[in-house]
């Protein structure tokens, strides 16, 4: 398909799209900035129209993911290679590459940008490289698709590694095969409106329920434009995040029978972005939210008055909150690595091994020891992660069961919900990777997050 037309930078005497787009990707990759935060303060990409904006998003989310792939096929079209040392050479490469062999973009319109930007960067002999080496590449089109590695090729090596001894290489190539494409929306549907109601909004979003008031299609444009935004019937949530607390409800009323239900006491001690405390609150409890960084707990309290929710928030470390009272359950979302969430933050293809991992490691398990001091007998812990590293997940627990002899596994059941048959593990926990839900909906999009999710009592 020719985007040509659709994709020719703007002829104003700001910086084009693909001029800005290259800017963006030396920060991202090279000095490791996050890409939300550079356009959030990027003078010249908030310049552009809304046409340019959704081009560079394109190019630097497409380039992420693909840009082991691109420098393998440009690579073999320079006569002795491009050194790594030569970043703006190989990031001018990386983007036009993207743009040729994924994107489609009319062939000129990248060789004449990339030639443009090696002369401003690189002077006239890079110039001329660039312009060799991409005729080259156009000459020989044919050969792309032999020269093009296996998508997992794209990933880092620690992560390859460690995904492989995890769950297999055939898994992972299907997880990182899902995650060449931008994952689709997922909407959670308050269960306060009626069927009526529900069907009109499905169908104003030609989305599909591919579970139980959980709605997915395909959109790109702001979030806020969508059918009956500010109503607050419905919140922006992964199909596989919306599931533990599902599996919660399950089991609260299984395991509190002679309570009532909007008496319990809940604690949810990692709120942000407040997608699982909308469900709960949906489902007539109350929960007091938790959550240190002041920023995100604004973005929390935006999301609750947009769906008329009023937690109580406290800014405050989870690692040692005492709310002055004892909790019956607790959910902890907590602070982790996201590897699970590969395809929604392609940024993971280009950063390297975490540093911070045993910091985040012993920040969840603090806040694991202080949710067992706080919590009231007979009390529940739902401990998750977004991570699909086991030591974040499984190793866990297991920690703090040996620390912890007063508490046990309350094991999930593959009939509990629907979809999750082959998620539920020995112990009984939920392991959901990327590829694992059977959603049904090839034809918008299948796949979602990683998650792993515990449920704990207190003897």
């Amino acid at each position: 398909m020719n985007h040509q037309n659709k994709h020719n930078p703007s002829s104003k005497k700001n910086k084009n799209a693909r001029l800005i787009a290259l800017e963006i990707w030396m920060l991202v990759f090279y000095q490791e900035k996050k890409f939300d935060d550079i356009i959030k303060n990027s003078i010249d990409f908030n310049k552009l129209d809304k046409r340019d904006k959704a081009f560079v998003y394109l190019i630097i989310n497409t380039s992420m993911r693909r840009q082991k792939q691109a420098k393998i096929v440009f690579n073999h079209y320079a006569n002795s290679g491009i050194k790594n040392r030569n970043r703006y050479l190989n990031s001018i490469l990386i983007i036009a590459s993207v743009q040729l062999i994924w994107l489609k973009i009319a062939p000129h319109a990248v060789l004449n940008n990339a030639v443009e930007q090696a002369k401003k960067y690189g002077g006239d002999k890079q110039s001329k490289l660039v312009n060799g080496l991409l005729r080259s590449m156009l000459r020989n089109e044919d050969e792309w698709i032999k020269l093009l590695p296996n998508n997992s090729v794209n990933l880092p090596e620690w992560l390859f590694k460690s995904w492989c001894s995890l769950y297999g290489e055939e898994t992972v190539n299907k997880i990182v095969s899902l995650a060449m494409e931008p994952p689709p929306l997922d909407i959670s549907v308050s269960k306060k409106i009626s069927e009526k109601e529900k069907e009109t909004l499905k169908l104003d979003l030609n989305a599909k329920e591919i579970l139980p008031n959980v709605f997915r299609c395909k959109f790109n444009g702001p979030i806020e434009s969508l059918p009956r935004y500010s109503d607050g019937i419905w919140w922006v949530q992964d199909a596989a995040s919306q599931i533990p607390c599902n599996l919660l409800l399950t089991k609260i009323s299984k395991h509190f029978d002679n309570i009532k239900l909007n008496e319990l006491k809940i604690i949810d001690l990692c709120s942000a972005p407040g997608g699982k405390t909308a469900q709960l609150f949906d489902n007539d409890l109350e929960v007091v939210c938790v959550e240190k960084s002041l920023s995100r707990s604004k973005r929390l309290d935006e999301n609750m008055k947009r769906l008329n929710f009023k937690p109580k928030v406290f800014i405050e470390n989870a690692e040692n909150f005492d709310p002055k009272f004892k909790p019956d359950i607790i959910l902890i979302d907590a602070p982790c690595s996201a590897t699970g969430t590969l395809r929604r933050n392609p940024d993971i293809f280009i950063k390297p091994a975490p540093k911070n991992l045993d910091h985040l490691i012993e920040t969840q398990d603090n806040i694991l020891k202080n949710a067992a001091k706080i919590l009231n007998s007979n009390g529940l812990i739902m401990y998750i992660t977004c991570s699909l590293q086991k030591i974040e997940g499984e190793r866990r627990i297991e920690k703090f069961l040996k620390e912890q002899l007063n508490f046990s596994i309350v094991p999930f059941y593959s009939d509990e919900y629907p979809n999750i048959e082959g998620s539920v593990t020995k112990e009984g926990f939920i392991r959901i990777l990327p590829n694992s839900l059977n959603l049904g909906s090839n034809d918008i999009g299948s796949g979602s997050d990683g998650f792993f999710v515990s449920l704990l009592k207190m003897e």
